[in-house]
């Protein structure tokens, strides 16, 4: 039995003015070509909040001129990877009192961090080896409004990522200084 597989990329500059351009022709073509391709209607507001956010993320912190996206469709799965070859990632954790920087310390690897914390939901990073890392939200005790409105950061978009997804990951590519970021959405065809 042969298996499916279908795979769309759109390269862009990473400048704020064109990513709504760019999310645009991404949902367009999900829902364009969504007979051929199986895409639940349900989840496409769910891929869009990711695809903004993860190109709103690269625009600010990447550091490089261009990213791709990579649209792979699967029968049962759809996986967005943007890849650029600018900064590495970076993130203050545990309440900023320490900073992860990619690639990883070996003594930080194979651990658990929390990245951001909002409301009932704590975003955290489980770093799996020196080169990779994924997210997933924990939903926690609820915190007063007046602190959750202080709290809100810059990480609330990796959060809605993480959320909005099955399976969020990152991982740096050492030798070619690739970043890639992989978003999963899981489904039944």
């Amino acid at each position: 039995m042969k298996k499916y597989s279908h795979t769309k990329s759109f390269i862009f500059h990473n400048k704020a003015e064109g990513l709504a351009s760019v999310v645009r022709s991404c949902v367009e073509y999900i829902e364009e070509q969504n007979e051929f391709l199986g895409v639940p209607v349900a989840i496409h507001s769910k891929i869009k909040w990711a695809i903004t956010e993860l190109l709103i993320n690269g625009a600010k912190h990447s550091g490089s001129e261009k990213s791709r996206l990579n649209l792979n469709f699967n029968k049962n799965n759809l996986t967005i990877e943007k890849e650029d070859s600018g900064t590495p990632l970076t993130l203050k954790v545990n309440s900023g009192t320490l900073k992860l920087s990619w690639p990883l310390d070996e003594n930080l690897v194979n651990q658990h961090f929390e990245v951001y914390r909002n409301g009932m939901d704590s975003l955290r990073v489980f770093t799996e080896n020196k080169k990779s890392a994924f997210f997933i939200v924990v939903e926690v005790e609820d915190e007063e409004m007046p602190l959750l409105l202080v709290n809100t950061s810059e990480h609330f978009g990796l959060m809605i990522i993480a959320k909005a997804s099955d399976r969020f990951t990152y991982s740096y590519e050492g030798k070619t200084r690739k970043n890639v970021f992989s978003i999963s959405f899981d489904y039944q065809a």
